[in-house]
């Protein structure tokens, strides 16, 4: 058996045994010929990155078109992109990511802000964890800003391509700093008060529309004189704004008297109970419904307690559907305001901003619905 001398690579090649080098060999006993090799194999040599130019030879386009297919930019056809990915994974095409973002000016990162006191709430939570979901499709990193803020030293903007703020709130010394920054910003339902002339892209749920939506099932189902149990001054955003316009046209368009109890978005057992005992003391309310996400369904054992049948004696409504406690509860009417596919698609709208295909003062609407109790 004659042995093999690998000389050079003469040529890349494509035939029904696949991908791979065809080299000029010779043997000990002088004959020469061309030998096919996979890809995969070393045969003694180090193995050669893949280049954009590779692929692009491979399969007869022009480097641009590969390279905006492989980077999802530029106007390539989505039969184009898919068949450069596979073409790309079959050669074993590795993308320098760290020198693609530097040429760009970019970190790689966006930034996430949500107020501090409700961090814990499901509702954010989810948000975050679509947000991370669809950073990660785009090879992206999230971060989550959580800075404290101090009046003596302005908080440094953080290092990210862009901010997501979800119910910004005026007054927040953090938000304001940060938007003090020249930094693309995607706010997730619109900001009251938001600095003049700053520029913010803005998703929102209709939630006029909602809590409207929301009140007619209640009152279908029995309830026709119930209370909103609003946010305190810690939580004036345009959602709770919304909500209690939207309650109080609904009350005035059927005469009947509007009832807003104020409670914290975060309260504790014991201002829980006393204002459901509040509002049951009032006497002609049938009915309560909650801006904050999981407070009806922390309400509804008090309401037990108190000897009133859910559904029969009083109606429970939340406008932002805690997914254990309210959304899956058949005595509670809820909004599912479906925080993850919000996450996902303010995502989606900071990229876009960021790349130039969209305006920085961009709009667009999320879609919520209702759960029926």
């Amino acid at each position: 058996m004659s042995m093999i001398h690998i000389t050079r690579v003469v040529k890349w090649v494509s035939d029904r045994r696949g991908i791979g080098r065809q080299v000029r060999w010779r043997s000990l006993h002088g004959e020469g010929a061309s030998l096919h090799t996979p890809f995969c194999l070393h045969w003694g040599m180090p193995k050669t990155a893949v280049t954009i130019v590779d692929i692009a030879r491979e399969l007869g386009m022009s480097k641009t078109t590969v390279s905006d297919a492989l980077m999802g930019s530029g106007r390539v056809s989505e039969a184009t992109r898919q068949k450069t990915l596979l073409a790309a994974q079959r050669m074993g095409y590795v993308s320098n990511r760290a020198a693609r973002l530097l040429r760009r000016s970019r970190t790689g990162a966006l930034g996430l802000y949500i107020p501090g006191h409700v961090r814990n709430l499901s509702f954010y939570m989810d948000f975050a964890f679509g947000a991370a979901d669809e950073s990660a499709l785009q090879d992206l990193d999230l971060t989550l800003i959580g800075r404290a803020h101090s009046n003596a030293i302005r908080v440094a903007p953080p290092r990210v391509d862009g901010l997501i703020a979800i119910d910004a709130l005026a007054g927040d010394p953090v938000l304001e700093s940060l938007l003090a920054s020249d930094l693309p910003v995607v706010t997730a339902g619109r900001m009251l008060g938001a600095p003049e002339g700053r520029a913010l892209a803005v998703i929102e749920v209709d939630h006029y529309t909602m809590a409207t939506t929301l009140l007619d099932a209640i009152r279908a189902a029995g309830g026709h004189r119930p209370v909103l149990l609003g946010s305190d001054e810690n939580f004036s955003s345009a959602y709770t704004v919304d909500v209690s316009r939207a309650y109080v046209d609904w009350c005035s368009e059927r005469n009947i008297e509007p009832i807003q109890f104020a409670l914290s978005v975060t309260p504790t057992d014991r201002q829980l109970s006393q204002a459901v005992r509040d509002i049951v003391s009032h006497g002609t309310a049938d009915g309560l419904i909650s801006v904050a996400t999981g407070v009806a369904g922390r309400a509804a054992p008090v309401l037990q307690s108190l000897g009133l049948s859910l559904a029969d004696d009083f109606h429970l409504g939340s406008l932002s559907g805690d997914p254990t406690t309210e959304l899956v509860n058949p005595h509670i009417h809820a909004v599912d305001l479906r925080p993850r596919e919000f996450g996902h698609e303010s995502v989606n709208l900071l990229s876009e901003v960021i790349s130039g295909e969209a305006a920085e003062t961009s709009r667009r609407s999320h879609h919520a619905k209702l759960t029926a109790g």
